[in-house]
């Protein structure tokens, strides 16, 4: 696995954090939590929980907590597509057997600019399968909100795949029961992929520290090139953001196609729509997003996004709107 920093300037860094510090205690807590199989690294992290699942809706919710917040106390983007994503996902998995893989067809989301604050919630319900497929294709539908006001509404279509290999997975375990709040963790028997995400998470506290900003930036490394007609954005994949099957979760998928439009046209504009559409997994090294500005009006604003795969296949194309700040 290529590590995106060095070694010797990591070891300097990690002496201004904290074993205390509260980011670096949720991130091995959710080491121990992805020993138990099903999940994934970033859902444990980001602390995203099931409250209410059954056969036609479910309810989600993730905390603005400092793992996952921006400077400004809201709910990452980041963190905010992937509880979309799998907000949306939820609605439908669990009509089905639990061990079932879904890939994310596509996700449109209409947001309000509420200020994404506290805890915020995913409702969502199933909408039936596509009628006439080959391939079973289910719909959902979700609310988010927070602090009682409406964030998003959200569409989505997910469809059943085979799990590459043939292996079976396993259910996401804290559906029915809910994850312990304290694990055990015995940092010598840390896997390679663990002391990574580990030593990753104490370097971008380092850098938060050091240069400002938020943690999920530092975390993903998602720093855009801004220039006059858009913005692009290379990230490293790796265990800290992959699904059970090992590619990039989908929702952060989404998060770099939402958060590299948003960088092209600056903080003037306010995301106020997307428009995805999932071609491929995100898989290889790392994944890149490009964006173009379609349309820059004096009230909205229109851009185009693909996010590609290092072995340059296309993973997501996204449309997104956007409205122009008082």
């Amino acid at each position: 696995m290529a590590l995106y920093y060095d070694y010797l300037w990591i070891s300097d860094m990690q002496q201004q954090v904290s074993n205390t510090h509260p980011i670096l205690e949720r991130a091995r807590i959710a080491v121990a939590l992805n020993r138990t199989p099903g999940y994934h690294f970033c859902g444990n992290f980001f602390n995203l929980l099931f409250d209410d699942v059954d056969n036609q809706h479910s309810i989600v919710h993730m905390d603005a907590a400092v793992q996952c917040a921006d400077q400004d106390g809201q709910l990452s983007m980041t963190a905010f597509a992937m509880l979309a994503d799998m907000g949306l996902a939820t609605g439908i998995r669990f009509g089905l057997d639990k061990t079932t893989r879904l890939a994310t067809v596509s996700i449109s989301l209409q947001l309000t600019g509420a200020p994404r604050l506290g805890r915020a919630t995913a409702s969502s319900k199933s909408q039936g399968f596509i009628q006439g497929a080959s391939a079973q294709q289910g719909l959902s539908q979700a609310r988010i909100t927070a602090g009682g006001e409406l964030l998003c509404i959200g569409h989505g279509a997910f469809m059943i795949l085979p799990v590459p290999g043939g292996k079976v997975l396993d259910p996401i375990p804290w559906v029915e029961t809910k994850p312990p709040q304290n694990p055990p963790l015995d940092l010598s028997t840390l896997s390679e992929d663990e002391a990574w995400v580990l030593a990753r998470v104490e370097q971008a506290i380092a850098k938060t520290k050091q240069d400002g900003g938020n943690f999920v930036t530092h975390f993903l490394g998602l720093y855009p090139v801004v220039h006059e007609t858009g913005a692009h954005v290379v990230i490293e994949n790796g265990a800290h953001i992959a699904n059970r099957v090992k590619h990039v979760q989908g929702g952060i998928v989404l998060a770099l196609g939402m958060e590299t439009a948003a960088a092209a046209l600056g903080a003037e504009w306010l995301l106020s729509g997307v428009t995805a559409t999932y071609i491929s997994p995100g898989e290889g090294e790392s994944i890149s997003a490009t964006s173009t500005i379609v349309h820059r009006g004096r009230m909205t604003a229109v851009v185009s996004t693909q996010v590609i795969n290092s072995t340059g296949r296309k993973a997501l194309e996204v449309i997104t709107t956007h409205a122009r700040r008082p």
